[in-house]
């Protein structure tokens, strides 16, 4: 019996054999390898940082990912011993000059699209509930990031969205952002990173699009539109206002914890835009 793998290269080596060559490294919430086995595949090896981001991005893999085709990668392996998977690599990157194009939004929302149908949906049980812990918890971690009156700001749209009939869940990717889009030579994009997959409001995988590209990119918002297949009714659209509320106390809770100060930009970004909307 082989012994248990501890990192990302020695469980590759067991599943495709000795002599991995590391290519590339990436650190961000765990660790990201790309490797090249012996007979010259890519693959990228991902050591996750906990046990609910590995069994989310196993899932997702295996019965969500698949809609997507050729657009994204395949899982080859999975451990949730090492907490790693081994996925085939993707052409392209995030950064990639075209990523502000409306065909590369166009192509972002047909893969949405079909992500969120990938399986039928299904109720949220305890949806509220949980809207008021991570409240709770995001704003405790903000500190004095976040003054009395951005808190009530918050509130404000957090109880707006408590009141709502919670609609039905979808798989949603939650964390879908062109940093997460791949976009090649030839303009084909691929979505990657699924970590943070599960069942959830759809409007919530739009909204940092809604308050971080839209609001100066209008054009790109109708790109991704046409690409999703249908317009936003004016319940989604208010109810991704006020999920922002959420989201920018998630950006300034996580950049606090973390010490990132890209985050809490974004974070006040967004507070600012709900003040503007209020």
């Amino acid at each position: 019996m082989p012994r248990a793998a501890n990192t990302a290269v020695e469980f590759a080596e067991q599943v495709l054999g000795p002599g991995i060559v590391v290519t590339g490294r990436c650190q961000q919430a765990g660790t990201v390898v790309q490797g090249r086995d012996a007979r010259g595949s890519e693959y990228v090896l991902k050591q996750h940082g906990s046990e609910t981001k590995h069994a989310r991005e196993v899932r997702a893999y295996q019965q969500w990912a698949p809609a997507l085709g050729q657009r994204t990668a395949q899982l080859v392996a999975s451990s949730s011993q090492a907490m790693t998977i081994i996925i085939t690599a993707l052409p392209g990157d995030a950064e990639h000059s075209a990523s502000d194009t409306a065909d590369v939004h166009r192509q972002a929302g047909a893969l949405l699209r079909a992500f969120h149908g990938a399986a039928e949906p299904r109720a949220l049980p305890g949806y509220r509930g949980w809207l008021t812990d991570r409240a709770h918890y995001w704003a405790r971690n903000a500190g004095e990031l976040l003054s009395g009156h951005d808190l009530m700001l918050v509130r404000t749209h957090l109880d707006a969205l408590a009141a709502y009939d919670i609609p039905q869940g979808n798989p949603c990717h939650l964390d879908f952002q062109p940093r997460n889009w791949l976009v090649d030579q030839a303009g084909i994009v691929r979505l990657g990173d699924f970590e943070h997959a599960r069942f959830d409001l759809p409007a919530r995988d739009l909204v940092r699009l809604y308050f971080r590209v839209w609001p100066t990119r209008p054009d790109l918002r109708a790109a991704f539109l046409s690409g999703y297949g249908r317009d936003l009714t004016s319940t989604e659209q208010e109810m991704i206002r006020h999920l922002g509320a959420l989201d920018a106390l998630t950006a300034l809770g996580r950049g606090n914890q973390n010490r990132d100060p890209s985050l809490i930009l974004r974070g006040q970004a967004t507070i600012r835009t709900l003040r503007e909307l209020a």
